[in-house]
């Protein structure tokens, strides 16, 4: 009776164990988490080769985005922009306890090498580079990338240093292409011919921000037995340009082309369709 009651205590004591580890692995604090990196998080200008004394940053991720309001604005001896970024709401995890207690909450987000440093351990690291970060005003919501690192030389406080792209949403312009719209004028006057009837469309999935150039393909099939050409192609679209193709196209008999468009769009809002004006033999 003895043996089998110490038994049954020892099977209840390895389960009850058991439980004690599975519920301590279910349970047990898990470090805050940080915003998920930019598909667009790089560094095209290789910034971070700039930074002095690197060693005093402590990298938690390579490369993160964040917005926030613009809460001050200070110029350093080391002649980086040191600015304190009021969190939105989404990536207010960011910060710690230093920043509460250092940065009035705020994150601290670090343009490098903005002026002539007057630290003389910051001097070398600037030289041969020009910054091109545009900087904020207080009162602006921005958006900022780059490396998401702990400070050891303030008090561990949480910053994005250096920045590596910053912007201002609500002064930046997108255009959206949704269909292509043909009107094909012929050479004796008709719209309709051997590229078949105009004005006709072909869907398009094309943003891109305003004032950039973008790509696009069209397919066009020619109905005539001899060789014709397309002797022009403009869009009319104000502000946008074709920038190619620039000369005339050539069709053989019955062949189908695909023809590459690089367009150039202006530096304005836009979403809707495209209208292309096409001269044809």
């Amino acid at each position: 009776m003895k043996i089998a009651l110490a038994i049954a205590m020892a099977i209840l004591v390895s389960v009850g164990a058991v439980a004690g580890v599975y519920l301590y692995d279910q349970f047990q604090a898990s470090p805050p988490k940080t915003s998920s990196p930019s598909s667009g998080c790089s560094d095209p200008a290789t910034i971070n080769s700039h930074v002095y004394n690197p060693e005093r940053l402590q990298v938690v991720k390579s490369c993160i985005t964040a917005s926030g309001i613009v809460d001050n604005v200070i110029d350093e001896a080391d002649g980086d922009v040191h600015i304190r970024l009021s969190l939105d709401p989404a990536y207010s995890n960011l910060t710690n306890s230093a920043n509460d207690q250092y940065q009035y909450g705020d994150l601290v987000v670090e343009i490098i090498c903005v002026n002539i440093p007057t630290q003389a351990d910051a001097t070398a690291p600037c030289q041969n580079y020009t910054n091109q970060i545009p900087i904020p005003i207080v009162g602006e919501h921005i958006i900022v990338t780059g490396p998401y690192v702990l400070d050891r030389a303030h008090h561990n406080w949480a910053e994005i240093h250096p920045v590596y792209s910053l912007v201002n949403p609500s002064l930046t312009t997108a255009v959206s292409v949704s269909q292509y719209v043909l009107n094909i004028r012929y050479s004796s006057g008709t719209y309709d011919g051997w590229l078949g009837p105009s004005p006709r469309s072909y869907s398009a999935n094309v943003t891109v921000s305003g004032g950039d150039q973008f790509t696009d393909t069209i397919t066009l099939y020619s109905t005539s037995s001899s060789v014709q050409n397309i002797t022009s192609i403009k869009v009319t679209n104000p502000g946008f340009s074709l920038v190619s193709p620039s000369s005339a196209i050539t069709f053989g008999p019955n062949e189908t082309l695909s023809i590459t468009l690089t367009i150039q769009t202006p530096d304005t809002n836009y979403d809707g369709p495209l209208y292309l004006q096409i001269v044809a033999s």
